[in-house]
């Protein structure tokens, strides 16, 4: 049997696709192994794994080096058949250890660009995977995410076709800039429309006078797309192949400590989003915007059915394949 260590841990972007590649390889032996996975909420703790030291900053070198002295005797003991990597500092250490004993290596990255982890580790891999297209060597194409679609409830959100609804969310963690900025800026829209707004945690301070929907996360988030017209967002990888897996225009607010990815990923979609960085983001500019894109739905749809994809391989059959290769 294949033995597959998976190397992931802190946000939802980094542990929904390692839990999605599971589910495909159902048939190997799994171990999941990173920082934080214990206290996560987006992490299912009855898979099997293991909690490894790490942090983001290069200060911490006690709990780095602890951490490659974790990793390198789970990998003595679990014996991988090949290891892969989901980026963060979550997986570093793992990773590391990894690389120093020549373990079989494959990356997911989910942005546009690769992050700093997948960085490092690139010329260790024998195979990176991304979904969106890209120039560069050992990449591979996996489809868009999610790579698992869980039946919804139908019309779990009931929608007035006299109103334009608005989904507004800020990523895994919700984003308190977005919270407060969009219930400015909603009072300065003159079109009618409806709100589901997902705040990322428990807000009683956000009140609409027009019909909404406000809640902390949504786990059927098919079933918000599919009741919206446009979206108010960050732009995280996730998000940013759900707009083009849904056509869904949005306005993209990037979250501006991350590196710059959000950003590239929101001029990914081209003419199907407006990208508005935070700094010039006021509630006037967000609400000037959001009017723009509403003028021309149809248009910004297009273009996000538009959007070059390539060819794809699914992610298991990847990983079984570098696996497998004696």
């Amino acid at each position: 049997m294949l033995k597959v260590l998976i190397a992931t841990g802190g946000t939802g972007g980094h542990l929904f696709p390692a839990r999605q590649l599971a589910e495909q390889m159902k048939d190997c032996e799994l171990l999941f192994a990173g920082h934080k996975l214990q206290s996560s909420p987006f992490f299912d703790r009855k898979i099997p794994y293991c909690e490894i030291c790490s942090s983001g900053s290069k200060k911490d070198l006690f709990l780095l080096l602890k951490g490659m002295w974790q990793s390198l005797k789970l990998i003595f003991r679990f014996k991988p058949d090949v290891v892969v990597g989901f980026g963060s500092f979550h997986s570093f250490p793992v990773l590391l250890a990894a690389a120093i004993l020549r373990k079989k290596i494959v990356l997911f990255e989910a942005n546009c660009t690769l992050g700093k982890v997948n960085w490092f580790f690139a010329p260790f891999a024998k195979k990176i995977a991304f979904q969106f297209l890209v120039k560069r060597k050992k990449a591979a194409y996996v489809p868009l995410l999610p790579w698992s679609l869980k039946q919804v409830e139908p019309k779990k959100y009931p929608k007035d076709p006299k109103r334009v609804c608005i989904l507004v969310f800020g990523g895994s963690q919700g984003a308190a800039f977005i919270n407060e900025t969009f219930c400015k800026a909603a009072k300065l829209l003159t079109f009618p429309f409806e709100v589901i707004h997902l705040t990322g945690k428990e807000d009683p301070n956000i009140v609409y006078d027009v019909p909404s929907v406000v809640k902390p996360f949504e786990e059927q988030m098919q079933a918000a797309y599919e009741a919206a017209d446009l979206v108010v967002s960050r732009c995280g990888a996730g998000t940013t192949a759900e707009l083009i897996r849904y056509a869904k225009p949005a306005v993209l607010i990037p979250y501006p400590y991350a590196h710059d990815h959000q950003r590239k990923n929101g001029e990914y979609l081209k003419q199907g989003a407006r990208v508005l960085l935070q700094k010039d983001a006021t509630p006037e500019k967000l609400s000037r915007e959001i009017e723009l894109l509403r003028n021309n739905l149809e248009v910004h749809k297009l273009a996000l059915k538009q959007v070059a994809l390539p060819e794809t391989i699914e992610f298991g059959k990847l990983v079984r394949s570098v696996g497998e290769k004696k």
